[in-house]
């Protein structure tokens, strides 16, 4: 392997020098800025001060400044007790990226604790007591999810606290002599070694602190109820805040979700009933399970089951198809529908176009176009040869204004006329110009079969 020429390794040591003498510069500017901002007076201190541009804050070992021994970078920031009276500016603090510890107690730092804060993401350790800091904590304090020990007592804090239970590692939180108020939130006290919020102006019940803690952590917070205080909680009541907040926020949301789960239901019954009601009364013959015993001689007995719905008829006739024989339909002495078998009514579809006092009237379209009416009679005991002898009779008498039945069906469930299907109505509404369809037709001549005597 060749050896790298030393010239070689001289320039790059000389290439990368100027990076990190920029970057230390970097961070000795940003702490000469904090330092400029928490202590204005910073020209009248002595020459062991540092905190300028000509010295390094860990060789020359600047007042306060405390750097890891072997990569030289800042880790702790300590200024106690000495009448620092300017304002903390975190934004410049925390450039510098490998601080772990800030301490100011006991001076007269002014201002507000800024959002900025939340920057100096390694920060463990944050003491802020006897000072004249004010204002609400910064909510991105709660960020600083590496801090062990938070002390900001004796100062003017105000406001209600951030969500500090969100920094699961903390064990230490002094916060008392303040102006804080709200309820105490509820910190995770079985890891608490530290707790104090006496003097303060919180109220509410006092969370389970597990025993850890005595009154003297809570007293002085006129609001404060519940252990380990000897004043009780009194029993909880809707405030009239919490009832607004109902009604303005939750209440809308809650409506909203009722008017939109109300759409919804609308919607889908509305497809149902589509559905269910379609634009043309056309329905389908359903044909289920139906048993026949057919003969050659006389029509077979036919079991029907009937549904009825919005979309179906009562002409649901239903049969099993294998063993149907074509004497099934008896059919009477009329060319019109020669060769009609009682399988070609089941197939077809069919329309329901009138009830009647004796059953239900349905336009029926067979396979070759031919229109027929069929009229379906229920609740009628009559026996299927008495049936068929009163509809030979009827077929005898032939008159020109009375709609001859083409052929019938019979048995104990089931009895069915088949009539031709007239469009226009019948001779009855030329006469007398009253409608009257088919209907009347069939109803004359069920009156026939029942031995009643209708004049017409």
């Amino acid at each position: 392997m060749d050896r790298i020429p030393i010239w070689v390794l001289s320039g790059l040591v000389l290439l990368l020098l100027p990076v990190g003498n920029s970057e230390e510069d970097e961070v000795n500017r940003s702490l000469i800025q904090f330092m400029t901002n928490i202590s204005p007076g910073n020209a009248g201190r002595g020459s062991n001060w540092g905190w300028n541009m000509n010295s390094d804050p860990c060789t020359d070992k600047w007042e306060g400044v405390t750097c890891d021994s072997q990569s030289k970078f800042v880790r702790k920031v300590i200024l106690d007790g000495l009448n620092l009276d300017g304002i903390l500016d975190a934004k410049s603090l925390c450039k510098v990226k490998t601080l772990a510890v800030l301490s100011l107690n006991n001076n007269s730092v002014v201002g507000k604790l800024s959002e900025g804060i939340s920057s100096c993401k390694r920060l463990t350790h944050l003491y802020a007591s006897g000072n004249h800091f004010s204002g609400e904590l910064p909510q991105s304090l709660s960020r600083l999810s590496n801090l062990k020990r938070l002390h900001i007592s004796n100062n003017n804090f105000s406001g209600v606290l951030p969500d500090l239970p969100r920094i699961s590692g903390l064990i230490s939180f002094l916060a008392q002599n303040n102006q804080l108020s709200g309820e105490i939130p509820k910190f995770d006290f079985s890891n608490l070694q530290q707790f104090n919020v006496s003097n303060n102006n919180f109220s509410g019940p006092i969370p389970d602190v597990d025993g850890r803690f005595s009154a003297s952590s809570f007293s002085g917070n006129p609001g404060l109820c519940g252990p380990p205080l000897s004043n009780t909680c009194p029993p909880s009541l809707p405030s009239k805040n919490g009832s607004k907040g109902f009604s303005s926020k939750q209440l809308l949301t809650y409506s909203g979700y009722i008017i939109l789960g109300l759409i919804i239901v609308l919607f889908l019954f509305y497809k149902l009933f589509r559905k269910k009601r379609p634009k043309g009364e056309k329905v389908e013959v359903i044909k289920k399970g139906v048993s026949m015993e057919s003969s050659s001689n006389k029509p077979s007995s036919v079991s029907s089951q009937l549904k009825t719905s919005d979309n179906r008829s009562e002409y649901s006739i239903t049969s099993a198809e294998a063993g149907m024989t074509s004497s099934s339909l008896t059919v009477l002495s009329s060319p019109v529908i020669n060769g009609l078998r009682f399988e070609d009514l089941l197939r077809a579809p069919a329309e329901l176009i009138g009830r009647g006092k004796h059953g239900s009237l349905y336009k029926v379209v067979l396979e070759n176009k031919m229109v027929l009416a069929v009229k379906r009679i229920k609740d009628w005991g009559i026996s299927s040869q008495d049936f068929k002898r009163r509809m030979q009779k009827i077929d005898q008498v032939k008159h020109p204004n009375v709609l001859p039945p083409l052929a019938f069906y019979c048995s104990k469930q089931e009895k069915l006329l088949v009539y031709e299907y007239q469009q226009n109505g019948s001779l009855f509404k030329l006469l007398y110009g009253n409608f009257i369809s088919t209907m009347f037709i069939v109803e004359f001549h069920h009156s026939l079969l029942s031995g009643t005597k209708k004049q017409s």
